[in-house]
């Protein structure tokens, strides 16, 4: 999950007891001291944001006025640490409920009851995880797929709703890009090749093409500054007479969120399911669902190789060209989530066991890389009757309340 350095602020009554307050004080620093000094120091490293989580200690009752004056002073969700004692946690909520009517998300936390620091360490990377996605940049390349009649929504909208900026590229520059094909393309195209359990339809010059894409987007990304992206990948079977597959599923295994088919509600949830579970994101198609079961099989062609036991080369699912991944999914759980609805205001989330391969085998009719989880029969039906689109962004473990409470929490 993503992580920040953390801080905290201070707030006592002026009428309590000065020896009170003091006691108080020091008991916080001391429980915490170590904690803050941690993640101080792993907000320095490259890979870590680097905002500041401003925690508010809320040492005493009375100071609903002092902690909304500060909260002004900021943007985003507000930390509130309650001592169960000198009517801190009475204060809190006062000061939540009122956040929360100024359209502001937040979360209390109790000190000194049950694991209270790991609750208010998974605040914080809510709330570094939100500011990230604040001044996120992300790459639009070429515009979204037709088809995507329910996932395409105006860049501007995303901004509003979840923070980050919306670049739009022309295609165009992918193209030609990737078209200089370099030594480096050919070392990286072997590379992939030999790391594979074999290739069946790819021949060399296809895999040279998909490496070359993935360098091309690569480049692109940092030329613009972009922290995700996705690609209008389906158009580049009539440009370069190859796919986005293989580059999708190494941006990702990299670390920089990708997807494609130009679905920015989907990049938006990698971005989000990726940011708590601290690990790639598998977008994929629900294809097959048995309600009474409680069976949904996913699949599409760009699993990052991180979330496989084994891996072939095969051709794009559809068109039958270019290079795409069929994967075996290492994982025993998955979480699935989807953002979308009016105004990309809703979000789902649930998790599922993954079903043994040897008991459901592969299918020549799905996309390569397919996965079939058992979930409730309540998720199951809620799919096929409330769908917020097709894709769907998979990731190994149970990350659902995590995702579901970066919404509430630190979206604001």
């Amino acid at each position: 999950m993503a992580s920040g350095h953390a801080a905290l602020v201070f707030f006592a009554s002026a009428i309590a007891r000065r020896e009170a307050i003091e006691a108080s004080e020091a008991w916080v620093r001391r429980e915490l001291g170590p904690w803050l000094e941690a993640r101080a120091a792993a907000s320095g490293r490259p890979a870590a944001p680097t905002a500041t989580v401003p925690i508010a200690a809320v040492l005493t009752g009375g100071t609903e006025a002092q902690v909304l004056k500060w909260a002004e002073a900021s943007t985003g969700p507000v930390i509130l640490l309650a001592l169960p004692r000198s009517n801190s946690l009475p204060a809190c909520l006062e000061t939540l409920a009122s956040l929360t009517q100024l359209g502001r998300g937040g979360r209390i936390v109790v000190a000194d009851r049950g694991d209270w620091k790991r609750d208010l360490a998974a605040a914080a990377d809510l709330v570094a995880l939100g500011a990230f996605l604040r001044r996120a940049r992300v790459g639009l390349f070429g515009g979204p797929s037709d088809w995507l009649t329910a996932s395409s929504p105006d860049p501007s909208l995303v901004t509003e709703a979840w923070g980050p900026e919306v670049v739009t590229i022309p295609l165009s520059e992918v193209v030609a890009r990737a078209a200089r094909q370099g030594d480096a393309d050919a070392r990286l195209a072997a590379e992939i090749e030999r790391a594979s359990a074999g290739t069946v339809e790819p021949d060399g010059a296809t895999l040279l093409g998909a490496a070359s894409l993935y360098r091309a987007l690569r480049e692109l990304a940092s030329e613009h500054h972009l922290d995700a992206l996705t690609i209008r990948c389906f158009d580049l079977l009539g440009e370069l007479r190859n796919t986005g597959c293989l580059a999708v599923s190494r941006l990702n295994d990299e670390g920089l969120t990708a997807a494609c088919e130009g679905d920015l509600p989907s990049l938006l949830t990698m971005m989000v399911l990726g940011g708590v579970s601290g690990q790639p994101c598998f977008m994929a198609n629900p294809s097959d669902v048995a309600v009474d079961e409680g069976l949904i099989t996913f699949a599409h062609c760009t699993i990052p190789l991180r979330l496989v036991r084994t891996f072939r080369l095969r051709s794009h699912f559809e068109s039958g060209i270019g290079a795409a991944v069929e994967g075996t999914i290492a994982a025993r759980e998955m979480t699935v989530a989807r953002i979308g609805g009016p105004g990309l205001r809703s979000v789902r989330a649930f998790a599922g066991e993954v079903v043994p391969e040897e008991s459901r085998p592969r299918r020549d009719d799905l996309c390569r890389t397919q996965v079939t989880l058992r979930v409730s029969p309540v998720e199951a039906r809620l799919l096929l009757d409330l769908p917020l689109g097709n894709h769907h962004i998979l990731t190994p473990g149970r990350h659902a309340q995590a995702f579901l409470d970066y919404d509430r929490i630190a979206r604001s």
